[in-house]
This record gives C-alpha cells, structure tokens and sequence, in this order.
C-alpha cells in the first residue's frame, strides 16, 4: 500500500487504489452547476436497482461531488473520501482538520473542501490522485458551500466573513465580513459575488475587491444556495418565500408565497423553478411568469431540495425515503427506502443515482 504523508502531517493518506490524475467533467459548483440542473437531462430505469452500497463513514454531509469515474464526499468524522463511481470501492481518505459540513468541489486534477471548526476552520485544495494537500488556508468555521469562478474560490463562515482565495496558491485576494452567519453558498454572477446570511440580508460584494456593492432585506433566513442564471438568483427562504432578485440592482421581480419553510436548494431546468417546501409541497414555478404556479403535497418532510430530471422530479425526505413524482399530475413513479434521513438532493449521472444516507451510507442505483 503506497502512503503519502503531507508536509505539516495533517495526517498521512493511506491509498488504496490511486485515483484518476483529472477529471475533464468537473463538478464546479454545489449541485454541479449554478441551475442546480446537472441531472435535469438525465434519464433513469423505470424501475431502478441498487448497484452498490458503500460506508463512508460516521455520516457523510454536503452533497457530494461526480466525476466521469469518481464520486468525492465530506464526512462529519474529518475526512474526504474518494469513491470508484462504477463499483463504489474506496480510493483513498484523507483526513482534515475539521468536520465537514459542505461537500466538495471537482475542479480537473483537484478538490476543494472546507472545515467547520471554530476558529480554526480551514479551506483545503486535494490532489485528485492521492487526497494530499496542495494548500491549506485557515479561514475559520465554513458550513455553507464553496463557490469556484475561475481563478477564484469564495468562502463564507459561521462568523460572517467572506473571502476570495487564488485557487492556484491559497492567497486571500480579499476579506469582506458581513452582518450574520453564512450557511448558503456564495454564487459569482458576472463581475460580482451573491451571498446571503442569517441577518435575513443578500449582499452584493464586488469580485474583484469584496467591496459592498449593494443589499437586501430578505422575509426570512436563506439557508441554502440560490440558483443563479440570466441576470438573476433564485432562493428560498425560512418563512415560506420564493424569491426571484435581479443582479446587480438587488431588486425583487417577483415573491412567490410557497406556505412553508424552504431548507432545501431550489433547482431551475430550462424555464421552470423546482422548490420542495420543509412540508413536502413540491412548486413547479415558470420563471417567466410565477402566477402560473403549480405544486404537489407529497406528504414527507424535507431539508434536501428536489432534483429535476428527465421523467419527473426526485425528492428525498428527513425519513429516508427517495420518491420520483411525476410533474403532470404528482404522481410518485417510484420509491425506495433507505436507513436515516437524507439531507442533499439526490444526483444523477449517466443513468446511475446516487443517494447520500444521514448514518454515512452512499448508495447508488441504476
């Protein structure tokens, strides 16, 4: 078994199996994409079977991210883990300073990661290969995603700093701090940085300086990652708000009431906004025009956004199940159960699916 041991001896990286050198389709952004719709031309099997089971460890947290051939996650218990999409055998795990609460970026030969530890949380770039550190860089406690815009990588923490990072070298460029926590990931919109925080606020930061561009009150925290696409950001908050803001003037073009809490990241698929209320009511929103609205009462309870794919939607709830529903009529296609809760939309790619368990399980179905 080869061992790679890092400089400031983090820890050593046991390598089972070496991982590839690259990946060419990345996973830039949480989700896979500022839409949140990396899965929405994906087809699945009627009825889909499980392919493989893997313990990754105490509990796996943050969405996870896919490769061609490879799936990375964060655990709770301080470790990336990288997994063999095909078979789900364990590549290599590296452990970190910290527990991770967002999971990883897929940038080509690297991953980014964050830890949340007060106050010595740290932002991290992997080598894909081996799991050995490039970088590391003490930030403080970040739970909310990462944002990758091409040389830059955005972080916020718990304390309410945001900073820019050279993704090459680890350098901060700039550090901004900001009324409240942040737990959604900050989204880089032409020119400029979009980050909400739990003062019920949106900022604009400038990209290039973290200088305050403009803000917002929002009816309510925004706890998960807005979509952004067009000119716009798309988000849910905690008093049962959908907004649609315009970028960079920070103006509301239109408030759509859901009835409930949105914990779960909204997904956009070509003109249609998916939002999963905490209460299991299921929004197909027309961006153009939000008054043609219609929603679905799935009857679960929910913190993971929906995920749109080419038959239908799937959603997974805080009981562990995983239901795809029709969009004509809210008819559930298809159901499985698995053991915990689960907290990150499921993901599909080349007709796999993969689905994050709250006790540390990933289990993948074709």
């Amino acid at each position: 078994m080869a061992l790679f041991c890092s400089v400031n001896a983090i820890a050593c990286v046991p390598v089972v199996k070496p991982g590839p050198d690259r990946q060419e389709a990345g996973w830039p952004a949480y989700l896979g994409t500022l839409r949140h719709d990396a899965s929405a031309a994906e087809t699945l099997n009627p009825d889909p079977r499980p392919l493989w089971r893997t313990d990754a460890g105490r509990a796996v947290a943050g969405s996870p991210a896919l490769g061609e051939t490879i799936l990375a996650a964060g655990t709770t218990d301080r470790t990336v883990v990288l997994l063999d999409r095909a078979s789900g055998d364990v590549l290599w795990r590296q452990r970190v300073g910290g527990t991770i609460r967002a999971g990883p970026l897929l940038d080509q030969d690297r991953l980014y990661v964050a830890t949340q530890l007060t106050p010595e949380g740290k932002v991290y770039a992997l080598r894909l290969k081996t799991g050995k550190p490039l970088w590391e860089v003490k930030l403080g406690s970040v739970a909310a995603p990462l944002a990758l815009d091409g040389d830059a990588l955005i972080a916020g923490t718990e304390g309410g700093l945001v900073a820019r990072l050279d993704t090459e070298t680890g350098r901060i460029a700039w550090r901004r701090r900001l009324a409240g926590s942040v737990r959604a990931g900050p989204v880089a919109v032409g020119g400029h940085v979009v980050v909400a925080t739990t003062a019920d606020t949106l900022f604009l930061l400038s990209r290039q300086t973290g200088e305050i561009e403009a803000r917002m009150a929002t009816p309510g925290a925004v706890l998960s990652t807005p979509v952004a696409d067009g000119g716009r950001v798309y988000l849910g908050t905690t008093e049962g708000h959908v907004l649609a803001v315009t970028v960079p003037e920070l103006v509301v073009a239109w408030d759509h009431a859901a009835g409930d809490a949105v914990y779960g990241a909204p997904a956009l698929a070509r003109d249609t906004l998916y939002v999963l209320t905490r209460g299991g009511r299921l929004w197909l929103i027309p961006i153009a025009s939000h008054g043609g609205a219609r929603s679905f009462d799935l009857n679960v309870v929910a913190v993971a956004g929906p995920t749109p794919v080419h038959a239908g939607v799937l959603v997974g709830s805080v009981s562990g199940e995983v239901l795809l529903v029709s969009t004509a009529d809210g008819q559930v296609q298809w159901r499985t159960q698995l053991d915990g809760p689960i907290d990150e939309p499921p993901l599909v790619r080349d007709r796999d699916l993969f689905v994050v368990a709250g006790r540390g399980d990933i289990h993948a179905y074709r």
